[in-house]
This record gives structure tokens, C-alpha cells and sequence, in this order.
């Protein structure tokens, strides 16, 4: 399992600052979710406001606001130089951070390492599912992004960025998810532990949570893949469990929570029927 942890605010603040409160508590999880980090965040919309006010140099590139940046390394980010100047260098209204603990067999490299990037958007994944090399290939056969690593993670983006051709982003990774659900089954023997992540477009960052608690370890949490939200007044904030958590309410199974960076809106787009699965 992995952690997670994403903040939309209303105005662009750094990342330390956003999530003041919350970075450290986080961060401390990396002594067991310590298979390496990655930090993303999209830049301001206003960027070209501030250049033209003269308060950013001319002679640097300036930020694309509709291209995320994303910083990832291998080491654990408690310990890491590199993890503290990602989260001092974040800035902007929308923001994530993931802690990797690599699921057996699956190697320590970077194209492993969340959050994945495809053009505009970004995932990032807490949970696993069984990944033989007939699942693999019926996804790839469907044509979505192709993978850079060898991850279960990657093959779900794939998925997410297949139905976001002709869907919004949360019935995409809603669409998606079930699709892995479908394949688990169809070519191996169980349904996915979690599916829990976070996905950022431009625009959007949706958060999803499903799970299996039957498939939980003995050493697990009873909220392990439990994926909760705070609504405040200059920030929404959503992260899974291992920081304090007073006021928060729960992503529920199979819900997409969909946060606007436009205008800070929040709602939670119900499971999928069966049907429309």
C-alpha cells in the first residue's frame, strides 16, 4: 500500500504552507512507505498576470499552467534532501504528494515511481491488484497510454486515460476501475485489494476509494484504504489515513469525489450501477 495526500486551494500557496499542519505527520509515514516519492502540482493560472506585473523574471521560463510539474525519486522522503526542496518548490492551487510501498515483485526504479504523468493529467495510486500477463495484454490491446514501467498502477492509468477520451474525469476513473474489476475476475481469481487514487487534470482533481476488506493483511490498519476529505474555507484537502483527521468525512465505495480548482466546488459522484459498469 501506498499514502496519499492532495490539496486544492483557492489561491496559489506553496505546498508546505497548504498543508502545514499535515506535511510532517505525512512525511513520518515514510519509514514504512518508503520505496520512493513524488510530488506534483499544476502552476497558477495567473502566471502571465504576474509576469506582466513584473514579478516574475523574463529572462526564466514561465510555468504552463495547464502542464503539470512532478518531481519523483527513489529514496525514502523523511531522509530525502531532494523530497523537502520538491514540497518547499510546489506551488500553485492544486497539489499531490505520493509515498510508495512497492506491492511484492514489483521493482524499485523512477518509471515506477508515482504520481505517472500523461500530457495534462496526473495519477497516482494507493492499492493493487493481481497482474498477470494476460490482464496485461487485455489492456493494452484496448489501446490506452502505454505503459513506461511495470506497474499494476500504470495499466489502471491506462484505463482512466482510455475513458477520458469521451468522458469527464471522474466517470472516467470510475469507468475505469471497473474495467480492472472485470479483467481481475476474468483472468484471475480475485477482485482488486484497492483501487484508491487520485487523479488531477487541469481543472479537476478527483479522488476515488474502493476496496476489498477481505483481502486486508493481518498487519493493516482497519481504515488502511479508507480515502477521507476536509472542506475548509481556502482549501479542500483529501489524503488516506496515518495524519490526524478530526472533521474529515469518508470517500465512500466506488465514490468519485470531484474537487474544481475554478471555484473550489465539491461533489461526490455516486458508484456506478452495475449495469453501467
Amino acid at each position: 500500500m501506498c499514502r496519499l495526500l492532495g490539496v486544492v486551494s483557492r489561491e496559489p500557496i506553496s505546498l508546505d504552507r497548504a498543508v502545514a499542519e499535515e506535511i510532517e505527520p505525512f512525511t513520518a509515514q515514510s519509514e514504512v512507505h518508503g520505496d520512493g516519492w513524488g510530488v506534483a502540482w499544476f502552476a497558477a493560472e495567473d502566471a502571465e498576470v504576474a509576469l506582466a506585473a513584473g514579478a516574475h523574471d523574463p529572462g526564466l521560463p514561465l510555468a504552463n499552467p495547464r502542464r503539470p510539474q512532478i518531481h519523483r525519486h527513489l529514496d525514502r522522503a523523511r531522509e530525502s534532501a531532494a523530497y523537502r526542496e520538491a514540497v518547499g518548490a510546489a506551488t500553485g492551487p492544486m497539489m499531490l504528494v505520493h509515498l510508495r510501498k512497492a506491492s511484492p515483485g514489483l521493482p524499485l526504479q523512477l518509471t515506477n515511481t508515482h504520481p505517472f504523468r500523461e500530457g495534462e493529467r496526473v495519477f497516482a495510486h494507493n492499492g493493487q491488484f493481481d497482474l498477470s500477463p494476460e490482464l496485461r495484454e487485455a489492456v493494452l490491446a484496448r489501446g490506452g497510454r502505454t505503459p513506461e514501467g511495470t506497474t499494476d498502477s500504470e495499466l489502471f492509468f491506462s484505463l482512466i486515460e482510455l475513458h477520458a477520451r469521451e468522458a469527464d474525469a471522474a466517470t472516467a476513473v470510475q469507468r475505469a476501475a471497473a474495467d480492472i474489476t472485470a479483467l481481475c475476475l476474468e483472468h484471475g481469481t480475485r477482485v482488486p485489494e484497492a483501487l484508491n487514487c487520485l487523479y488531477m487534470t487541469p481543472d479537476v482533481m478527483i479522488a476515488y476509494q474502493q476496496s476489498d476488506p477481505a483481502q486486508a493483511k493481518p498487519h493493516h490498519e482497519v481504515d488502511n484504504y479508507s480515502l477521507r476529505y476536509r472542506i475548509d474555507a481556502e482549501r479542500v484537502i483529501v489524503a488516506s489515513t496515518g495524519i490526524e483527521q478530526t472533521n474529515y468525512l469518508e470517500v465512500g465505495e466506488g465514490q468519485a469525489l470531484v474537487i474544481d480548482r475554478r471555484d473550489l466546488s465539491v461533489s461526490v459522484r455516486p458508484a456506478l450501477a452495475a449495469a453501467a459498469a
